[in-house]
């Protein structure tokens, strides 16, 4: 078959992307296809199919889906040629943007020669992207227009796309994730364009980019978590752009990478490159040949960035202040976490018993024992004067006994027993309570009925060996008025305040916990002899 035009087009893709395989047949080594030049197109004219590349056989897209390999269209001396069984080929033209070419190769949904798509946009004098390109598109040229902005609104989401070509525009903004949703992305040029800063996260996702190119674009400064994602690069072009400096160790996530080009940047002969220098001796391979990597001395003298020490970067005086630096932070951490708990531990003795009521309201948290006297009728008893009545049928009672579980209050005129004398009543109520509440008024200290259930409370408390009074003061009360036991207890003991800041939370803390009574309660409503009002005199 040698001697015949061959043209050397995507209908030779399936083969050549298969040759090993073919090779394996038994009619192979019957053939002289060893010899076989390509006659089309111009591009490949003379040379020999068997050193093809399947990534250099493409048809346009007049040539698109037809269903023979030999239904031949080429190109030559600039026109477009089509073999003489084209008319019975069904040619179909694939849609393409107006302002763009378009070829493919391969067939849809084919396991030996899949479908590949490319647009050649380049040199358009395009402002904006194309909105038209196909989404199976897997390289898309762009190259020398007039782009300015990169960034995800701009940018179609291409999920099959391997090479973008962006290099030779006048880019100078790449947004953040601007290529996020080019997943199967392997090669990326941005070379030759004005872009002076590139944020951190500019390249994130972009897990299988093999090569990416920035050289010629002007950049001033790379993020030192820029490359962090870029597991799969294996090139990275950085020459001949304005890098002074290069972060610490931004290369060590590129466990892949086997070449680097970055001479030609003004990179500083101080002690930040030092990091750099050490790196790059251990991996001179992965420069390009011939380029060795120079920095400024005093912005003028270029000397190789390997031939220099730490001393001559002037890192020994960097050294020992770094050193120090650390000595002062690993001294300064510890002294920092004493100072915090030396100034919580003084919070929580000083606010402790804040604390403890917004723990116990919030959490039912109790930092104190239970009592032992569960066998007492009453949570509490009741103290006030008959004058501050009010007080106490409308905003104390209601507090405590609507409660879920109330608690159980003692009071004169509901609880004492008729035909028992008062004192008496007095002190089996203070017994028979877990608590004695004392509303503290004027009022209160101008009846001895009232400072007489304050002396029995007390008393108990005495005898107990436990706190079990709680003084609210209704009013302000001068102390002078006050009998000695009043104030000697207001002195010695802490006291509630009514309408103070988490005033019930403070009472609720220092009460005992309620029981389950509801049904004592309702059995107690049931009996009349129980609700016999007893009227007192609280005031004489």
């Amino acid at each position: 078959m040698t001697s015949n035009p061959i043209v050397c087009d995507c209908g030779l893709y399936e083969l050549m992307l298969n040759l090993d395989v073919a090779k394996q047949g038994a009619l192979f080594t019957k053939t002289d296809f060893r010899d076989m030049e390509c006659a089309f197109p111009d591009a490949l004219s003379g040379r020999r199919v068997v050193d093809l590349k399947p990534s250099e056989l493409w048809c346009s897209e007049e040539c698109y889906k037809r269903p023979h390999y030999f239904c031949s269209c080429y190109e030559h001396a600039g026109k477009l040629f089509m073999s003489h069984l084209a008319p019975f080929c069904k040619l179909e033209r694939m849609a393409c943007p107006s302002e763009c070419s378009c070829s493919f190769q391969g067939q849809l949904h084919s396991s030996t020669a899949p479908y590949n798509e490319k647009v050649n946009c380049a040199w358009r004098n395009l402002s904006s992207i194309p909105d038209d390109i196909s989404n199976v598109t897997i390289i898309l040229h762009l190259e020398g227009n007039q782009l300015i902005v990169i960034s995800q609104a701009v940018l179609p989401q291409l999920l099959m796309i391997r090479e973008l070509y962006l290099n030779d525009n006048n880019i100078s903004y790449v947004g953040d994730q601007a290529f996020k949703n080019l997943l199967s992305l392997e090669i990326l040029r941005l070379d030759g364009n004005n872009i002076s800063e590139l944020n951190s996260t500019v390249f994130k996702s972009l897990s299988n980019l093999r090569e990416l190119y920035l050289n010629h674009s002007g950049v001033q400064y790379l993020a030192a978590d820029m490359f962090q994602d870029l597991a799969s690069l294996q090139e990275l072009h950085l020459e001949n752009n304005w890098l002074q400096s290069l972060p610490e160790n931004m290369f060590d996530g590129l466990k892949k990478l086997r070449s680097l080009s970055i001479h030609g940047n003004p990179l500083h002969c101080e002690c930040d490159v030092l990091w750099f220098t050490n790196w790059l001796r251990s991996r001179e391979s992965f420069l390009s040949q011939g380029h060795n990597v120079s920095c400024l001395v005093n912005t003028k003298v270029k000397r190789d960035i390997l031939s220099l020490s730490s001393a001559q970067l002037d890192c020994n005086g960097l050294q020992a202040a770094q050193a120090r630096t650390r000595l002062i932070v690993g001294l300064s951490i510890p002294l920092v976490l004493v100072t915090i708990i030396l100034v919580c531990v003084i919070i929580i003795v000083k606010r402790k018993e804040d604390i403890q009521v917004y723990l116990y309201a919030r959490y039912g948290w109790r930092f104190q024992e239970e009592e032992e006297d569960e066998d007492k009728e009453y949570d509490a008893f009741l103290s006030y004067s008959q004058h501050d009545l009010d007080v106490v049928m409308h905003d104390v009672l209601p507090a405590l006994e609507n409660r879920e579980p109330p608690y159980r209050v003692c009071l004169h005129h509901r609880d004492f027993l008729p035909g028992i004398p008062i004192a008496e009543n007095i002190a089996n109520a203070v017994n028979s309570s877990k608590r004695t509440i004392i509303l503290l008024s004027n009022n209160f200290l101008e009846s001895d009925w009232c400072q007489f259930e304050f002396q029995a409370a007390h008393a108990q408390m005495l005898q107990d060996r436990a706190n079990r009074v709680i003084v609210v003061l209704l009013d302000d009360v001068p102390a002078e008025n006050a009998p000695p036991d009043i104030q000697h207890y207001l002195n010695t003991n802490t006291y509630l305040k009514w309408g103070d800041e988490r005033f019930w939370e403070r009472l609720i803390y220092v009460m005992p916990r309620p029981r389950q009574h509801a049904q004592d309660m309702d059995a107690q409503n049931m009996d009349g002899d129980q609700l016999v009002l007893v009227e007192l005199d609280h005031n004489g």
